[in-house]
């Protein structure tokens, strides 16, 4: 089982992972829009356009106007999403030694790392439990909920509860090193054999399902909402009378009747 976990299952779930994204956006660029599609806030140019993208992905003020009590839980638990994505990245390639760069030894470092990595475990943990709380309290929100939906808030709990478990608990605990030694070999294509922690297996084990599962679920969202955005938040201009790809000519003396013309 490690090896397969370890040395064989990492491959084919990047596979999987990337062919689905690819899939998702061959759906969304190949789906039919005959007419410009503009919602407010309007966009006068691109610049209007990507800040409007941007105060979405940063405040989820869609939520924060619509419905506070989603944007109570979502916004906290995607802040720390966010937070555990670049922490792994910036942790195991600096090697708990980030903050150097800000001024901290390389002591105090590793303490803000690892006090950091705590607290945004802590927020993430505590924003899915009250997501999954929403589904089965609120009738409303039951009402509209797929059983998929409570599994994938399930497998990101279960990520999560042994994320932080590997953060709080000495015996659980993986070395910075290590992660980083085993990683580098999958990247490199020369795998090494993966640590023996099974809190570690287990936790690896868990996010390549997730992987595997994301680009054919809703978790896909975070994207579909930058390609929603781009397409009702481009700069406005007005359409052309008509279909569309036909232009219309006018013919005749003044009131004299109306032709049109293909191109």
């Amino acid at each position: 089982m490690k090896f397969f976990v370890g040395q064989v299952m990492p491959y084919i779930t990047v596979t999987i992972f990337l062919l689905g994204l690819l899939w998702r956006a061959w759906r969304w660029t190949g789906a039919l829009r005959i007419h410009n599609i503009t919602l407010s806030p309007f966009a006068r140019n691109w610049a209007d356009t990507i800040g409007i993208i941007l105060a979405q992905i940063l405040f989820f003020w869609n939520p924060w106007k619509f419905d506070r009590p989603l944007w109570v839980g979502a916004w906290p638990m995607h802040v720390a999403l966010a937070g555990v994505l670049g922490g792994h990245v910036l942790g195991i390639y600096f090697l708990g030694t980030q903050f150097t760069y800000i001024g901290l030894s390389v002591a105090a470092s590793k303490q803000a790392s690892v006090l950091l990595g705590q607290l945004i475990g802590v927020v993430f943990l505590v924003a899915l439990l009250y997501l999954l709380y929403r589904r089965i309290a609120i009738e409303k929100v039951r009402a509209v909920s797929a059983p998929s939906d409570y599994l994938h808030l399930l497998l990101m709990l279960a990520i999560v509860v042994v994320g932080d478990l590997m953060r709080f608990l000495p015996s659980a605990e993986l070395e910075y090193e290590e992660a980083r030694h085993f990683l580098a070999g999958l990247f490199t294509f020369h795998p090494v054999p993966i640590p023996d922690n099974w809190y570690f297996i287990i936790h690896f084990l868990l996010v390549q399902i997730l992987m595997i599962v994301f680009p054919f679920s809703k978790l896909v969202h975070p994207l579909g909402m930058l390609w929603e955005r781009w397409i009702v938040n481009r700069p406005y201009q007005d359409t052309p009378l008509g279909l569309p790809g036909v232009r219309l000519t006018l013919s005749g003396p003044a009131g004299g009747s109306t032709g049109s013309k293909g191109v």
